[in-house]
């Protein structure tokens, strides 16, 4: 009997620890690694944007280091998140042709209807052949900024895996996913846990592919793992703070057993890696920043809404304290005279109150703000809008700001 066991990462966003407070996390991976007899390593999405040392990385060098980290710890396999498309399409390409991997992405063509990267590869373990197919959640319309995308379609996951499974099916004993998307159902019971907006899928693409072995997803920063209609499942959580673990059994190349489950980093030993000066990043944040711009940003990026988006300072490190994930920016929907009392005490940009008459008067207000200025019951929406790299790299792409 043989074995093979591939472990994986999610949605990493170039944090180098689990928390603030852990030593655990991504470089952990080679001391877990150490444990398996040569895993297939893979990382499923969102590992080159998301953090402050990413913003720092990817407006200051061509290519980050951290695909020099990628390459260190031996990834097999990688494929993007949808805020690996945050500095464009020839951004996302650069950090592939300086990875030693294999970079899948199986659902993402150009105008022209031509594959931007492969769409699967096949690895080979002893007598056991592996094929891994990437995919992204075909909802990137509704989650990405236009102007990072509008050159390229993302067509629909389950219908890609439908036509790229039966390929690499006939040509391997395993097939696995790794599917940046998340988890849209209870996966022991079915019931739905969110509205089907087509952004997380996993369940649908378990439940309606046929020939699936394994399925890696992420995008939520949620832990999951377990066995749905005999397809093995991880959803290794955030930053790092978990591994997953799928594990194939074998008899004369036939799976006669599958296991699912996640890894606490925290329990592992990690392995330094010399990424960057310190020096350099500390200088990096004191630097000021153009807010001259993030007016007409805020109003394009969250439409017919009035702002009180507090920045703490002028500085880089100032403008990235300011914006919490995963919720960055709030909209409220409030009535005249619940803004009349916020505007007592603090003003509301485009708004002024004058011998108490709110100009200009409505009958309600919607105001976009990135902190909790009015109760939860007023709350209409959440962004998980990656602000302060869309913004600096806006800055960084159209002018010499920084």
């Amino acid at each position: 009997m043989d074995e093979l066991t591939i472990l994986s990462t999610t949605d990493v966003h170039g944090f180098l620890t689990a928390s603030e407070q852990k030593e655990s996390g991504i470089c952990s991976l080679s001391t877990i690694a150490e444990n398996y007899h040569e895993p297939i390593l893979i990382d499923n999405g969102d590992f080159f944007v998301g953090s402050p040392l990413t913003t720092f990385f990817n407006t200051t060098t061509t290519v980050s280091p951290l695909v020099d980290l990628a390459n260190k710890l031996g990834f097999d396999v990688m494929v993007p998140g949808n805020h690996d498309f945050d500095y464009g399409i020839d951004f996302l390409k650069r950090q592939v042709n300086a990875f030693n991997g294999k970079y899948l992405c199986a659902n993402v063509l150009d105008l022209e209807d031509r594959l931007i990267f492969d769409p699967y590869t096949i690895i080979e373990r002893g007598n056991i052949k592996v094929g891994i197919i990437g995919v992204i959640t075909s909802a990137m319309p509704q989650i990405a900024d236009y102007d990072q995308i509008k050159n390229l379609k993302f067509i629909s996951v389950v219908d890609t895996l439908n036509q790229w499974v039966p390929v690499v099916r006939e040509q391997v004993d395993v097939v696995i996913v790794s599917y940046h998307g998340g988890i849209e159902r209870d996966m022991i019971d079915g019931s739905p846990t969110q509205y089907d907006t087509g952004e997380d899928q996993t369940y649908r693409i378990i439940s309606e592919v046929t020939g699936i072995d394994g399925v890696i997803c992420g995008h939520q920063h949620r832990m999951n793992a377990g066995i749905l209609n005999d397809t093995a499942f991880v959803q290794p959580g955030y930053r790092g703070n978990y591994i997953g673990e799928l594990t194939f059994s074998f008899q004369n190349t036939q799976i006669i057993d599958k296991k699912a489950q996640l890894i606490d980093t925290e329990n592992y030993s990690t392995a330094s890696y010399t990424l960057y000066n310190e020096g350099d990043f500390e200088k990096w944040l004191q630097k000021e920043l153009d807010l001259n711009g993030f007016s007409q940003y805020l109003a394009k990026k969250v439409p017919g809404s009035y702002y009180k988006v507090n920045i703490k300072g002028k500085t880089i490190g100032d403008f990235l304290a300011s914006f919490k994930p995963p919720y960055t920016l709030s909209t409220y929907h409030v009535s005249k005279d619940e803004l009349k009392e916020l505007l007592l005490t603090q003003s509301v940009q485009g708004i002024t109150l004058t011998e108490g008459q709110i100009i200009p008067e409505q009958s309600s207000y919607r105001i976009t703000a990135n902190t909790a200025i009015f109760p939860s019951y007023r709350l209409e929406s959440n962004y998980i809008y990656n602000v302060f790299d869309e913004y600096i790299s806006i800055l960084n792409n159209d002018s010499d700001h920084l």
